[in-house]
């Protein structure tokens, strides 16, 4: 039974999508939000199969809500379909540059509609990442993140964000390039490429932070339900600068 959340400002829109919504699989469940703050509130708690959404709200647009969903534990890899009337091509890439998976341009045809919809809903299992498997490991004290293959942050926990100085909702959506100084990022996305060609984990290895602690990192595939390697998840323990530090020549470089 597909859980669909539906996300407009406008009452008509809300209506006219949850009828169409009821016609895309048997069994359709819908929740339905005016307000994007209240839809992100509610899906801390819970998950969907799939969220339509308008473009444009008045307290925030669909690119600045999907990347906020994004650093959800539950929001990870749901698919995000927009609706929006612009024909802009900067609107549409700043969403999905948020981490949207699908558009519809406004007014809504109500066969591509469902089509879409299904199509998203079909491809979830096998095509997205499964979200960070341990529902705890936004609370663990180690540093933990998780990248697709264009070296993208899909996730990253409370520790990490911290560590990065930049909140969670921040970080989702953003080159490793775009966030780690260039030596560190160089050597974060060599050893991602490495674990993506060998589809396996490799041995940890010794990284410098930006304020000079050393991170001991491991990285291991991040698989779709299907199997395939989606991306990199990385897992690093702080080592700070008054601590024993490696031996040189240790430092995986």
């Amino acid at each position: 039974m597909p859980l669909i959340l539906i996300l407009d400002d406008r009452a008509t829109n809300r209506a006219i999508f949850a009828r169409l919504a009821a016609l895309i699989a048997d069994e359709v469940t819908v929740e339905s939000f005016a307000n994007p703050l209240d839809a992100l509130e509610w899906l801390e708690s819970n998950s969907v199969d799939l969220i339509i959404t308008d473009y444009s709200m008045p307290e925030m647009n669909a690119a600045e809500f999907t990347r906020r969903l994004r650093a959800l534990r539950t929001g990870a890899t749901v698919p995000v379909l927009v609706v929006t009337a612009h024909d802009d091509r900067g609107f549409r890439q700043a969403a999905m540059e948020a981490g949207a998976t699908d558009f519809l341009q406004s007014p809504v045809d109500h066969f591509e509609f469902v089509a879409r919809s299904r199509n998203l809903l079909a491809l979830q299992p096998a095509a997205l990442p499964r979200p960070v498997p341990d529902p705890v490991i936004d609370d663990l004290p180690a540093l933990v993140a998780a990248t697709d293959r264009e070296g993208r942050f899909l996730f990253v926990n409370t520790r990490m964000a911290q560590h990065l100085g930049r909140p969670a909702a921040d970080l989702v959506g953003q080159g490793v390039s775009q966030v780690l100084d260039a030596r560190r990022a160089a050597l974060s996305l060599s050893k991602d490429r490495a674990v993506l060609d060998a589809g396996q984990g490799i041995a940890s290895f010794w990284e410098v932070a930006e304020d000079r602690s050393m991170l001991l990192t491991t990285k291991a595939p991040l698989r779709a339900a299907d199997g395939t390697v989606v991306g990199v998840l990385s897992t690093s323990i702080e080592v700070h600068p008054s601590c024993e530090m490696p031996q040189p020549g240790s430092s995986g470089d």
